[in-house]
C-alpha cells in the first residue's frame, strides 16, 4: 500500500518535528543516552509504529520504506463505545479505562507491535493550537509559554508546551495540560506498552500537509478529529490563519466548514477560491457534499494499491508516517 500525499511531490529540507514534549539537552562528550520515553535516539531510516486516540476508536499503523515508495505495512482500527473516550484540555478525558486499554492492548496485538517502541498520537480537543507573532529574539517555546500562560484555565505549572517556527516572525504554538497527557500514558503503561513518543495527531497531520503546501495562491487544510477540528490557510505556501473549532457531525457541516474556509480568508485578507484539503474522521462524506454544493476539495491523501478498512484520507495523521 503506497501512501500519496496530496497530488504535489514529497519536499525535503523542512523542519522536522520535535514531539509534544521539549527536546532534551544534547549528550555531554562521553555521555551515554539516557533510558526513557523522550530522548532515545532513533536508528536511521527507522519509522516507530503509531497509534491514535479519539473519540471513536483506537486505531494505528506500521509503515514499511521499500527502496522506491513509502508504503503503508499494517493498519488496525477498534471502535469505542461512546463516552469511553471524551478529549477534552481540561477534564478527564479516558471515562472507562478498561475499554480504552483493551481497545489500545488490540490494536498493537494486530500490528505485532507489543515489544515495540511506539509513538501515540493525542486527539483533536486536548490542546489548544495557536499562530503567534514572534519577535525572533526568544526561544520559542518560552515565548509561547509567556504568551499563552495568562489564559489559561489551570495553574501554569500543569502547563505542558510545543512550539515549532513555522516561518518569519511566526510560531505554531501547542498547549495541554500535563494531567490530561499523563492519564494517556497511564493507559499505554497499564496495556504494557513501551511508550515513546506523545504527539498531537492535529499538528502531525498539519505539518505533513504543510511539507507538500501549494506554492502559489491560497490554500486550505482541514484536519478534522471527532469532536473537533482544525483549519490552516496558507498563501503562497506561508502559514497565514490557524484557527480551532469544536465539530458538529450534522447534515449542515458542509455548509458550515465552507463558511470557515471563507471567514480565514477574509481574516488573512486573501480572495479567491482556495484549493482545500481535508483529512480526518468524515473527511469522505464531507468531500462528497462540499462536491454536491459546488464546493472544490480534494483528500489530503490517498492509499494506492492494498486495502484498507476506511478510507485513507480518514485517518488525520496518516501522512505524518512518512514527514
Amino acid at each position: 500500500m503506497r501512501l500519496k500525499v496530496g497530488t504535489l511531490p514529497d519536499r525535503r529540507g523542512g523542519p522536522r518535528r520535535q514531539g509534544f514534549y521539549p527536546v532534551p539537552r544534547p549528550l555531554r562528550a562521553g555521555e551515554a543516552p539516557a533510558r526513557g520515553a523522550y530522548n532515545r535516539l532513533m536508528a536511521l531510516g527507522q519509522a516507530p509504529v503509531r497509534v491514535a486516540f479519539d473519540a471513536a476508536a483506537v486505531c494505528g499503523a506500521r509503515p514499511t520504506r521499500g527502496l522506491r515508495a513509502k508504503r503503508l505495512a499494517s493498519f488496525a482500527r477498534v471502535p469505542l463505545g461512546e463516552g469511553a473516550l471524551l478529549p477534552s484540555p481540561h477534564e478527564p478525558n479516558i471515562v472507562r479505562p478498561e475499554e480504552v486499554r483493551d481497545a489500545l492492548a488490540h490494536v498493537v496485538r494486530t500490528l505485532d507491535a507489543g515489544r515495540e517502541e511506539i509513538a501515540f498520537l493525542l486527539p483533536e480537543g486536548v490542546a489548544r493550537l495557536v499562530l503567534l507573532e514572534s519577535p525572533g529574539n526568544v526561544r520559542p517555546e518560552e515565548y509561547a509559554r509567556y504568551r499563552l500562560s495568562p489564559g489559561l484555565p489551570y495553574p501554569v505549572r500543569e502547563a505542558v508546551v510545543q512550539a515549532e517556527v513555522v516561518g518569519a516572525g511566526r510560531i505554531l504554538a501547542a498547549v495541554a495540560r500535563r494531567s490530561v497527557i499523563a492519564e494517556y500514558e497511564e493507559t499505554a503503561r497499564a496495556a504494557g506498552l513501551v511508550q515513546g513518543r506523545m504527539d498531537l495527531a492535529p499538528l502531525a497531520g498539519l505539518q505533513a500537509l504543510r511539507r507538500v503546501a501549494p506554492r502559489s495562491g491560497p490554500a486550505v487544510d482541514l484536519v478534522l478529529g471527532d469532536i473537533g477540528y482544525s483549519l490552516a490557510l496558507y498563501d503562497a505556501g506561508t502559514l497565514r490563519v490557524l484557527r480551532n473549532r469544536r465539530r458538529d457531525r450534522d447534515a449542515d457541516e458542509p455548509r458550515r466548514m465552507a463558511l470557515e474556509v471563507e471567514r480565514a480568508l477574509r481574516f488573512g485578507g486573501l480572495e479567491g477560491s482556495p484549493r482545500v484539503r481535508i483529512v480526518g474522521p468524515g473527511a469522505g462524506g464531507l468531500l462528497r457534499e462540499l462536491a454536491v454544493a459546488g464546493g472544490a476539495a480534494e483528500p489530503g491523501w490517498a492509499i494506492d494499491g492494498g486495502a484498507m478498512p476506511i478510507e485513507a484520507a480518514e485517518v488525520p495523521w496518516l501522512g505524518s508516517l512518512f514527514a
